[in-house]
């Protein structure tokens, strides 16, 4: 067995060494293996010799730090200073290291040991910990410390944690809360949307103030208050209360709170800040209600330049598009989006330059890359990364015991902890080859759901087959007879729904490959006469792939077989989509599809339509973007 020393910082600036593998050492992994499993079933069952004598044995295993974290945890009140200090350099080189350390000041806490507590404390931004922290120091004495450590804390626009509540009272209750803090938290308040903490945060006003601060309160919660302009004093709240109302009725009534602006904005003394931002969103949210504005204005941000294009690009209007998307910095050019919307606009107005923007960006792998591939008719470019050169390093990189600690738990059936290492570790990496040879090898064991995780954060954006696996392909390919449906748009669904992981549970709780919600299950399972599947049985993947198609097959029917729309549909749900295609009837899709009001909808379908793209290469099964029936909205 060997070692090398790696540049990992850890406290008192010192450096420490890593185990390097030896060829010998590796042939001993699986008895290793077998001793780690035995140490954690003796230190569960406490036979304590039996641990101590099998840890000893396991000093260069990768995962020797778990076994001294699980031990720490059965003895963590009663570990020293020095003892934490010890053993957290013994877990340098993994997520173990500060997760323990962490454990460690929680449990000093909890005894009350303060003293003990504020010496070894660490910035965090945890709102619970850092509470904690000023208390610890108000119970020792060091108030003023304290006591100064509280408005970062107290001015946020959410309520925190109940352990800052005594520390929060001492600070009000000695006089440092005043009006100009409790306008600040107000306004975060009610820009997150807290309406407890904004209405909780009225009794701080004094009696002089309170109306102001009601109005903004009343401004948050019933918008279309602007339209009574009386209302607002031409004082600095009232002016905010004014524009805020302005852009919180804007995103129901676009149209009126512009009119509304552009009819009252000379009654305020607006400083130019606040009228500049004001009119910038009004603006924003105008042209995503669908009006065209006429009148550049190169100071707009690049999201609502952006979007005033989109308005009028949807329309028809290429002119006005191409007025306000030559505005744009230099700085913002690279834009994927913008270069493919910058050339149709030059074509469309017949201008110069747009073969040779097209040209550059049909060589990109990306939703607007193969969209410019389809424009001039050329192959699409994967520009895939060939996995040769990182196999043969791969023994170099599991060379660093922190990789191979990786896939040791993965090998024990222990994915989460090695989701968690690979996490911690990846932006941690400065050899970029070993950032991305863990995404390819965490999808070569089987992972595919993690290694598209891990390709994402290692920005390893040219793996296309990790990125991209081809999965299950039997049974969409099953079902893809059956309904009719093109297996590379399945297969694309799956890979945005799921990253394929089969066990996937999304926090409103949709389930499977596929992310079916259950009651949408169930009608699809009645609807095609099979079983209603249990919570349970959508988890199971030839189910959840059956009635995933299907409900795809009936958004299809739905839709006249037009794709884009039936995506957007199994994302937000067709009465949604029937809202938003009320008036664009004969509308160019592609247009059509910057339009949609929801972020996540508009992204989603430009990715499942990108990643159809990719699937359709990989099967060497040649599909357009859009058949000819859906190049317009219906």
């Amino acid at each position: 067995m060997s070692f090398f020393c790696l540049r990992i910082l850890v406290f008192a600036g010192t450096y420490v060494c890593l185990i390097q593998f030896s060829s010998v050492y590796a042939s001993d992994l699986d008895t290793q293996r077998e001793q780690y499993q035995q140490a954690k079933s003796a230190l569960k069952a406490g036979r304590n010799n039996e641990f101590q004598q099998l840890k000893n044995k396991l000093t260069d295993y990768p995962l020797y730090p778990y076994l001294l974290y699980n031990e720490a945890l059965k003895r963590m009140s009663s570990l020293s200073p020095d003892d934490a200090i010890k053993l957290r350099a013994q877990l340098t080189g993994s997520v173990l290291e500060d997760e323990f350390f962490r454990r460690w000041l929680d449990t000093q806490a909890r005894r009350k040991r303060w003293q003990i507590y504020v010496d070894h404390f660490e910035p965090t931004t945890d709102a619970e910990r850092q509470c904690t922290y000023l208390r610890a120091l108000f119970r020792l004495g060091y108030e003023d410390k304290a006591l100064a450590g509280v408005p970062e804390l107290w001015t946020v626009g959410v309520s925190q944690p109940k352990v800052c509540d005594p520390i929060f009272d001492v600070w009000i209750n000695r006089g440092n809360l005043n009006s100009d803090i409790a306008w600040t938290r107000l306004k975060l308040a009610v820009q997150e949307r807290s309406t407890i903490l904004a209405r909780y945060l009225l009794r701080f006003f004094p009696r002089a103030e309170q109306p102001t601060a009601r109005l903004l309160y009343d401004v948050y919660r019933r918008p279309s208050i602007v339209r009574n302009v009386n209302r607002f004093p031409d004082s600095a709240r009232g002016r905010y209360a004014f524009s805020f109302g302005l852009l919180r009725y804007a995103r129901d009534e676009a149209s009126k709170a512009l009119v509304l602006w552009q009819k009252h904005r000379d009654e305020f003394d607006f400083d130019e800040q606040l009228a500049n931002r004001t009119q910038n969103e009004l603006a924003f949210w105008a042209a995503r209600d669908g009006v065209v504005l006429t009148e550049v204005n190169p100071k707009y941000t690049y999201e609502t330049i952006e979007r005033i294009a989109d308005a009028a690009i949807a329309k028809g209007e290429w002119e006005i598009a191409y007025e306000w998307l030559d505005s744009v910095e230099d700085t913002e050019r690279y834009r994927y989006k913008w270069r493919y919307w910058f050339a149709k606009s030059l074509q469309q107005t017949g201008l110069n330059g747009a073969q040779e923007v097209l040209e550059e960006l049909a060589s990109e792998r990306t939703y607007y890359g193969f969209l410019a591939a389809n424009e001039i008719d050329v192959p699409l470019r994967m520009n895939a990364r060939s996995p040769t050169a990182l196999e043969e390093r791969s023994d170099k990189f599991l060379a660093d015991i922190r990789i191979a600690r990786i896939f040791e738990l993965y090998k024990l059936g222990e994915e989460d902890n090695a989701k968690e290492e690979w996490s911690w570790l990846l932006p941690r990496l400065e050899d970029d080859a070993a950032k991305h040879w863990i995404p390819y090898r965490i999808g070569q064991i089987g992972h595919p759901n993690h290694a598209i995780l891990a390709a994402f954060r290692a920005d390893a954006v040219d793996l296309v087959e990790t990125r991209f696996p081809v999965l299950f392909v039997d049974e969409f390919k099953k079902y893809s007879e059956r309904t009719d449906i093109d297996v590379t748009v399945l297969l694309a669904l799956a890979r945005q729904e799921s990253a394929f992981n089969p066990k996937a549970i999304s926090p409103v709780g949709a389930r499977g490959l596929m992310q079916l919600m259950p009651a949408t299950a169930r009608r699809t399972a009645r609807n095609i006469r099979v079983p209603q599947p249990s919570l349970v049985g959508l988890l199971y993947t030839p189910t959840n792939i059956q009635i995933g198609t299907y409900h795809f097959r009936e958004l299809l029917d739905e839709f006249d077989e037009h794709k884009v729309l039936a995506l957007a549909a199994y994302n937000a749900g067709s009465h949604r989509v029937k809202q938003w295609i009320k008036d664009a009837s004969g509308m160019d899709t592609i247009a059509w599809i910057e339009t949609i009001p929801f972020y996540e909808t508009r992204n989603y379908v430009k990715n499942v339509l990108a990643f159809q793209q990719v699937y359709s290469v990989l099967l060497d099964a040649p599909t357009p973007i859009l058949s000819a029936h859906e190049k317009t909205i219906p």
